[in-house]
């Protein structure tokens, strides 16, 4: 269940979103048929997919996992996330920016982009469905540097970092400073600048660093 959860926290699949069929979705997290079936049985109790019948059944994201908000924090696993974090975007923003991006390609950093913008309400639904988006707009950039590796070690990353930022308030002004961010490191990349999308990446992450040690360090 655990490589689903992931999947779904970091934004593979959204809220009304349909899962591929069982076969495909096996093969892509790398399980067994019969322990997928096992997850989605407690997921559905759970309450983070639905089952819906007939000809445009299927099994539909209703609802994104979030972190135990009553959880101790680590100060040690949150240096170590988003120093790791650090390391691992600006890498991987450099790495895109020298590469000759596929029209196909550039349109799915493009989506990811502007795909942030869309849930900026205050509801908790709005908050978590941006913390997927989020994610998904930096595992596609990781994605595109074509080192499995990177892209690997980003998501993993990435679902610690979730974890974390589900410890503190969200805020929208940060929320919106974040997305025109997002906005100039496409740019950077799209540009072939490779300094300036590492740059711009490296501030990204530094103010979210910022922003969980100041929420954080004392909690």
């Amino acid at each position: 269940m655990a490589e689903l959860l992931r999947a779904i926290r970091l934004g593979k699949y959204l809220v009304g979103d349909k899962l591929p069929p069982e076969r495909e979705l096996a093969a892509r997290i790398n399980v067994s048929r019969a322990t997928l079936r096992q997850a989605l049985s407690e997921l559905q109790t759970a309450g983070v997919v639905s089952v819906r019948r007939g000809r445009y059944g299927g099994t539909f994201v209703t609802r994104l996992p979030v972190a135990d908000r009553d959880a101790g924090i680590d100060l040690g696993e949150l240096d170590d996330a988003v120093r790791f974090r650090l390391i691992l975007d600006t890498a991987a923003a450099r790495v895109v920016a020298d590469r000759d991006l596929s029209a196909e390609e550039r349109e799915t950093l493009i989506a990811a982009e502007q795909g942030c913008w869309m849930p900026l309400g205050s509801s908790a639904e709005d908050i978590e469905q941006f913390r997927a988006l989020d994610a998904r707009f930096h595992l596609t950039i990781a994605e595109l540097t074509g080192i499995p590796s990177l892209a690997e070690a980003a998501a993993t990353t990435r679902d610690r970092l979730n974890a974390l930022l589900d410890q503190i308030p969200f805020i929208h002004t940060n929320v919106e400073h974040s997305c025109m961010q997002h906005a100039r490191i496409v740019e950077a990349i799209f540009d072939h600048d490779a300094e300036a999308a590492a740059t711009l990446a490296a501030q990204h992450a530094e103010g979210t660093e910022q922003l969980l040690r100041g929420f954080l360090d004392g909690k």
